[in-house]
């Protein structure tokens, strides 16, 4: 009788056991393969809470505090220093060599290691030569610190504003507002109308503003509207005190994103994406440009080269090209609308159905 009794007792717990055992397997199971993306190597530098702008420095600590502190110095950015989140990745990269004038730091390898934070810009601070210039392409500014802090208020003014450059030699990218055919043309305040605007015929709106020259860090009267009108866009639904470092509400980098690579060609741009989800931290609604994904997240078409000597030059020197390097983008993955729809120019160049991607394993 005692041993019926030990048996009946034994089977539920035995049973017990072998659910626990199966779940906690199951468990191990499903974290082997969506594990959530590490955010260790997020460090906050300034934190104003969720739905901001992030900008992300891949730096050192000291740099990505003393550029934090440029940008958000300068207007219109320091009147809505609430609106931005700043983080870093103190690590090394490698960025290109871009034809050996420039640094281009916009790589696959930079965008998968940007994707473990959440960002929407990615500067990446470097040490060389003088003659090397700084460069914005896409949603990356790179950014050479030999040269003056106002490079980053130039670069920026390009990856956020579309800005065109306003010294001479260069090229208007497709979008930009701030070089205009005549004095007329201008629909607002401005510091004065100067003949040069990338075109020798195109006039700008201050004799010699940031994206003129980096003696200065003042984009002028009618190009901070411009660049305001931007953030108004991108205004966070709530308003909280600036500069609190919050690290318990920090956004974890999980998301199922959309790899999505943009490839130049002799007639258009040509978009591609590899049949799986990567998991982590993608843009979000941000910028102006003729590249658009879903017309929510905009880039220029353009990568922009500058450098200047303000010891010996009074002016800038670069060049404006449309794109002539493959880039990688992130795109986050929306279950209510499974549509991207990539444009160039207003143009649909690829329609991709997230509902049809990842029949391959996820990948962080």
């Amino acid at each position: 009788m005692e041993s019926k009794s030990f048996l009946f007792t034994s089977i539920p717990i035995i049973a017990i056991i072998a659910i626990f055992g199966y779940l906690n397997i199951q468990q191990e199971s499903i974290s082997s393969t969506q594990e959530p993306v590490a955010t260790d190597l997020c460090k906050i530098i300034e934190y104003n809470g969720e739905d901001r702008i992030d900008v992300l420095f891949i730096s050192s600590v000291e740099d990505a505090q003393h550029y934090t502190d440029v940008l958000l110095s300068t207007e219109p950015y320091k009147g809505k220093r609430n609106y931005f989140n700043t983080r870093v990745i103190e690590q090394e990269v490698e960025c290109k060599d871009y034809k050996g004038i420039a640094i281009l730091c916009n790589t696959k390898e930079i965008q998968e290691l940007a994707k473990q934070c959440p960002h929407d810009y990615i500067a990446v601070i470097k040490e060389e030569p003088k003659n090397i210039r700084s460069s914005a392409y896409g949603n990356v500014l790179s950014i050479n610190k030999v040269h003056e802090d106002s490079v980053l208020i130039h670069e920026f003014g390009h990856a956020f504003g579309n800005l065109a450059e306003e010294y001479g030699g260069a090229k208007i990218p497709s979008g930009a507002k701030n070089c205009v055919s005549s004095c007329d043309k201008f629909q607002g305040e401005i510091d004065s109308c100067e003949l040069e605007c990338s075109e020798s015929t195109y006039y700008r709106s201050i004799s010699a503003g940031v994206m003129r020259t980096l003696a200065t860090s003042n984009y002028g009267k009618y190009n901070n509207v411009l660049i305001t009108k931007l953030l108004e866009k991108n205004k966070p639904q709530d308003v909280t005190v600036t500069g609190s470092i919050i690290e318990s509400q920090e956004e974890q980098c999980n998301d199922e994103l959309v790899n999505i690579k943009i490839t130049p060609n002799s007639n258009d741009l040509i978009a591609k994406t590899e049949n799986i989800f990567e998991k982590g931290c993608a843009p979000k609604e941000v910028g102006t440009g003729e590249i658009c994904f879903n017309e929510d997240i905009c880039y220029p078409d353009s990568i922009f080269t500058d450098s200047q000597d303000t010891d010996k030059e009074d002016t800038l020197s670069g060049e404006t090209i449309s794109y002539q390097e493959d880039t990688t983008f992130y795109v986050k993955k929306d279950i209510e609308d499974p549509l991207v729809e990539v444009t160039h120019n207003g143009d649909l160049i690829k329609l991709i159905d997230t509902r049809q991607v990842g029949a391959k394993a996820c990948r962080v």
